[in-house]
C-alpha cells in the first residue's frame, strides 16, 4: 500500500523513534514538498520516501483557509497520483480528505497497524509516548484505538 503523510505523523513518530514503521507498513512513502519544508530540522534518514511534487497549484490554493499547505499538497498529491491512502492527523484535514474520496489513517493509526502486525508489542506505551511528546489525545480516542 502506497501512502501520502503530513508532517504531525512524521514528527511524532520521529519523536517517538518509530519513524521505520512507514517501511516496514507500507510499499511507498511520498511525502510532499510543502511537508518535507515543515519538517526540515527532522532526520528523515531512517525511512525510505519520495518527495512528491503537485501539478495543481491552483487547486492546492484554492484548498487553503483552514488548512496548512503540507495538508492540501497531501490530499492534491494523492489524488494527482492515484493514490487511495493518506495519513493526516488534523480533524480538518482529515474531514476534507474524506470527502475528496480519500482513505485517511492518522499516526494512531500507523501505531495500531503496526500492532495488529506484530512491530509493536505494547500500543498503550506508544500512546503515552505520544502524550509524552505533546499529542494531544482525548481519553474516547485513546480507548478507541486500544480496542
Amino acid at each position: 500500500m502506497e501512502i501520502v503523510i503530513n508532517s504531525s505523523p512524521l514528527i511524532f513518530l520521529g519523536g517517538i523513534e518509530r519513524l521505520t514503521l512507514l517501511d516496514d507498513l507500507f510499499s511507498k512513502v511520498y511525502i510532499p514538498c510543502a511537508v518535507l519544508d515543515e519538517v526540515k530540522g527532522l532526520d528523515l534518514s531512517s525511512i525510505s520516501y519520495s518527495p512528491m511534487r503537485i501539478s495543481n497549484k491552483q487547486l492546492a490554493m484554492g484548498m487553503l483557509g483552514c488548512l496548512h499547505l503540507g495538508e492540501v499538497e497531501v490530499m492534491v498529491g494523492a489524488v494527482e497520483n492515484g493514490i487511495q491512502y493518506v495519513v493526516l492527523d488534523d480533524n480538518a484535514a482529515r474531514n476534507k480528505a474524506k470527502q475528496s474520496g480519500l482513505v485517511v489513517t492518522g499516526t494512531l493509526g500507523v501505531l495500531r497497524r503496526a500492532r495488529n502486525m506484530g512491530l509493536i508489542s505494547n500500543l498503550e506505551q506508544e500512546i503515552t509516548k505520544l502524550r509524552a511528546n505533546g499529542m494531544y489525545l482525548t481519553d474516547k480516542l485513546v480507548k478507541r484505538a486500544l480496542s
